[in-house]
Protein backbone atom coordinates (compact mmCIF):
# COMPACT_ATOMS: atom_id res chain seq x y z
CA UNK A 1 0.00 0.00 0.00
CA UNK A 2 1.26 3.44 -0.94
CA UNK A 3 1.01 6.19 1.66
CA UNK A 4 0.62 9.80 0.58
CA UNK A 5 1.82 12.14 3.33
CA UNK A 6 -0.03 15.41 2.74
CA UNK A 7 2.40 17.27 4.99
CA UNK A 8 4.92 17.20 2.13
CA UNK A 9 2.67 19.77 0.38
CA UNK A 10 2.62 22.10 3.38
CA UNK A 11 0.97 22.48 6.73
CA UNK A 12 -1.86 24.67 5.41
CA UNK A 13 -3.46 23.32 2.24
CA UNK A 14 -5.69 25.84 0.52
CA UNK A 15 -7.05 26.59 -2.95
CA UNK A 16 -8.16 24.40 -5.81
CA UNK A 17 -5.11 25.21 -7.99
CA UNK A 18 -2.77 24.20 -5.15
CA UNK A 19 -4.65 20.89 -4.75
CA UNK A 20 -4.24 20.15 -8.45
CA UNK A 21 -0.58 21.13 -8.31
CA UNK A 22 -0.04 18.76 -5.36
CA UNK A 23 -1.67 15.89 -7.22
CA UNK A 24 0.32 16.57 -10.38
CA UNK A 25 3.52 16.66 -8.34
CA UNK A 26 2.92 13.28 -6.69
CA UNK A 27 1.29 11.42 -9.60
CA UNK A 28 4.56 10.30 -11.24
CA UNK A 29 5.55 8.55 -8.00
CA UNK A 30 2.29 6.58 -7.69
CA UNK A 31 1.41 3.14 -9.00
CA UNK A 32 -2.29 3.10 -9.97
CA UNK A 33 -2.41 -0.67 -9.56
CA UNK A 34 -1.64 -0.47 -5.83
CA UNK A 35 -4.04 0.75 -3.11
CA UNK A 36 -3.34 4.20 -1.71
CA UNK A 37 -3.82 5.76 1.67
CA UNK A 38 -3.79 9.44 2.56
CA UNK A 39 -2.10 10.52 5.80
CA UNK A 40 -3.08 13.87 7.33
CA UNK A 41 -0.38 13.82 10.02
CA UNK A 42 1.35 17.20 10.28
CA UNK A 43 -1.32 19.10 8.37
CA UNK A 44 -2.75 22.01 10.35
CA UNK A 45 -5.55 23.03 7.98
CA UNK A 46 -7.06 21.93 4.69
CA UNK A 47 -9.87 23.60 2.75
CA UNK A 48 -12.64 21.69 1.00
CA UNK A 49 -11.54 23.14 -2.35
CA UNK A 50 -7.93 21.92 -1.98
CA UNK A 51 -9.00 18.49 -0.85
CA UNK A 52 -11.72 18.22 -3.50
CA UNK A 53 -9.25 18.89 -6.28
CA UNK A 54 -6.58 16.59 -4.85
CA UNK A 55 -8.89 13.71 -3.94
CA UNK A 56 -10.92 13.89 -7.16
CA UNK A 57 -7.80 13.44 -9.25
CA UNK A 58 -6.38 10.79 -6.92
CA UNK A 59 -9.64 8.80 -6.92
CA UNK A 60 -9.83 8.88 -10.71
CA UNK A 61 -6.19 7.86 -11.04
CA UNK A 62 -6.50 5.01 -8.52
CA UNK A 63 -9.97 3.89 -9.68
CA UNK A 64 -11.31 4.67 -6.20
CA UNK A 65 -8.83 2.45 -4.35
CA UNK A 66 -8.00 5.17 -1.83
CA UNK A 67 -8.28 5.10 1.94
CA UNK A 68 -8.12 8.10 4.25
CA UNK A 69 -6.19 7.39 7.44
CA UNK A 70 -7.86 8.28 10.74
CA UNK A 71 -7.24 11.80 12.04
CA UNK A 72 -8.46 14.10 14.77
CA UNK A 73 -7.67 17.19 12.68
CA UNK A 74 -10.72 19.46 13.04
CA UNK A 75 -10.09 21.09 9.66
CA UNK A 76 -10.14 17.72 7.89
CA UNK A 77 -13.16 16.52 9.85
CA UNK A 78 -15.06 19.70 8.89
CA UNK A 79 -14.09 19.64 5.19
CA UNK A 80 -14.85 16.01 4.41
CA UNK A 81 -18.60 15.95 5.19
CA UNK A 82 -19.02 19.02 2.97
CA UNK A 83 -17.45 17.14 0.07
CA UNK A 84 -19.33 13.92 0.78
CA UNK A 85 -22.72 15.61 0.60
CA UNK A 86 -21.83 17.65 -2.49
CA UNK A 87 -20.63 14.70 -4.54
CA UNK A 88 -22.07 11.39 -5.74
CA UNK A 89 -19.04 9.57 -7.06
CA UNK A 90 -15.90 7.71 -5.98
CA UNK A 91 -14.78 10.68 -3.90
CA UNK A 92 -18.02 10.57 -1.91
CA UNK A 93 -17.59 6.81 -1.41
CA UNK A 94 -14.03 7.26 -0.12
CA UNK A 95 -15.14 9.95 2.30
CA UNK A 96 -18.20 7.99 3.46
CA UNK A 97 -15.97 4.98 4.28
CA UNK A 98 -13.67 7.27 6.25
CA UNK A 99 -16.54 8.92 8.15
CA UNK A 100 -18.06 5.54 8.96
CA UNK A 101 -14.72 4.24 10.28
CA UNK A 102 -14.19 7.38 12.38
CA UNK A 103 -17.70 7.02 13.80
CA UNK A 104 -17.12 3.36 14.70
CA UNK A 105 -13.76 4.19 16.30
CA UNK A 106 -15.21 7.03 18.35
CA UNK A 107 -18.12 4.88 19.47
CA UNK A 108 -15.84 2.07 20.62
CA UNK A 109 -13.52 4.56 22.39
CA UNK A 110 -16.47 5.88 24.40
CA UNK A 111 -17.32 2.37 25.57
CA UNK A 112 -13.79 1.76 26.88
Amino acid sequence: MQTIHLEKFGKVLISRPAGLEAFNAIRPTLDASEPMQVDFKGVLAVTPSWFDEFLTNLAEYAAGDVMLLPTSNASVLAALPVLATARHDKVAEIIQRFLKEISITRHSDKKN
